[in-house]
């Protein structure tokens, strides 16, 4: 069965989110997409997979837009 995820054109289309790096941009919605149903993933092997770099990472948890557990 497959899974399907929304994103929130308040969201995406905040000032917030369009002042980050498109590589950062690009980062949120790869980790979006493979997160389990709540939520929750390890980011090291998506970044991995798209070559996003630690400061992509950074920016997202600066501005909250991905939380730290």
């Amino acid at each position: 069965m497959s899974q399907r995820r929304m994103f929130s054109p308040e969201i995406v289309d905040s000032d917030a989110f369009l002042d980050m790096p498109i590589s950062s941009q690009a980062l949120y919605f790869h980790l979006s997409m493979r997160a389990d149903d709540d939520g929750f993933i390890s980011p090291k092997k998506v970044m991995r997979l798209i070559n996003a770099g630690d400061d992509d990472l950074k920016v997202l948890l600066t501005k909250r837009f991905l939380l730290p557990f």
